[in-house]
Formats: structure tokens, sequence, C-alpha cells
């Protein structure tokens, strides 16, 4: 990502997650900003995991279920709701014959407030469609999460992959 986009990206987040944190009571220091990177972090890899997985329940259980939440948007399709999201996931996954798929650099984590993060991350995939054939791709997610009584959670997830449907063409047998 350039200088400039990080910057554009980092502006986006504080005002989306300005509607959704409460302001912060008290100083982060250090140790707690990296507490919460930490934690943004695994909570990424393990949406990361769970793609792998094809394991919709455990895809989904890293977002917010809150009605406000917009938990996903896959290449300008949004699923606002966990439901929409779980149907999507268990429809893809059952199309195909595997998912590999895992950060392809550092996850970048920026903290925002006591209870309010972001992240961006670079990633790869390879799609195993039912034929047995392996369809390679890369793509860029972005993600905002907020820390509530039950811990972090994801409550908006955006995910670009390039030449999408050229990928989807090769894995469905047809462009979109």
């Amino acid at each position: 990502m350039t200088g400039g986009a990080h910057a554009l990206l980092t502006r986006l987040a504080r005002v989306g997650v300005s509607r959704c944190v409460r302001p912060a009571a008290a100083h982060l220091t250090e140790a707690d900003r990296s507490a919460v990177a930490d934690t943004v972090k695994r909570i990424v890899i393990g949406v990361f995991v769970a793609a792998s997985r094809r394991d919709a329940a455990g895809l989904v259980s890293g977002f917010a279920a809150d009605a406000d939440a917009q938990p996903i948007v896959w290449n300008g399709v949004a699923k606002p709701t966990i439901a929409s999201l779980r149907a999507t996931a268990d429809t893809f996954y059952g199309a195909i014959a595997g998912l590999e798929t895992q950060p392809t650099g550092e996850i970048r984590a920026i903290v925002l407030a006591p209870d309010g993060a972001a992240a961006e991350v670079s990633f790869t995939f390879t799609i195993t469609t039912k034929s047995g054939e392996r369809v390679p791709g890369q793509g860029v997610a972005t993600a905002l999460l907020r820390k509530r009584a039950g811990g972090w959670k994801i409550v908006h997830w955006h995910e670009s992959e390039e030449h999408f449907d050229a990928v989807m063409g090769h894995v469905f047998g047809a462009h979109r």
C-alpha cells in the first residue's frame, strides 16, 4: 500500500470508527496499543484460517452481530447481516473443493481508541474447483473492529480480489 493510500485508509477508518466508538476516557500506553494491535491481528488471521477450512461458522464468529454492523463486502457486494454472510460463505464453500488463503505480509493494525481499531492486509488465495483445477488469486482486505463487553469483534470487513470476474470465471466455468 502506498503512503497516500495508507493515509487515506487511516483517515477513513477514524471517521468510520468514530461513529461506533466512545471517546477515549484514558490515554493508551504503548503497551495498551501493542496489546490491541496483537488482538486485532489475531482476529484477522482467524478470518483467513476459517476461510481456508471452509468453516462458515468460524468465519462469522469474528464478526459483531449487531444490527448496525455491516459485516462484509466482497468485491462490492454487501452482506449486511451475519445470516446473509454465513449463507453466502456456506454456498461458496459448498461449490468448491478447497480454499487456501493467507496474509502475504504484515497485517497493519491501527489503534484508533481504547475500543476501536482498523486493519489492512494483502492476501493470496488458491481455490480448488470440484474438477481439481487450482485457481490462484490475490487481494486486499480492510477491517474495522470494536471492543464490546464480549471482546473485540469485526464491525466491517471489505475485501477486493484482483481480477475477481476472471477468477470466478475459472472457478465456476463462466464470467459473472
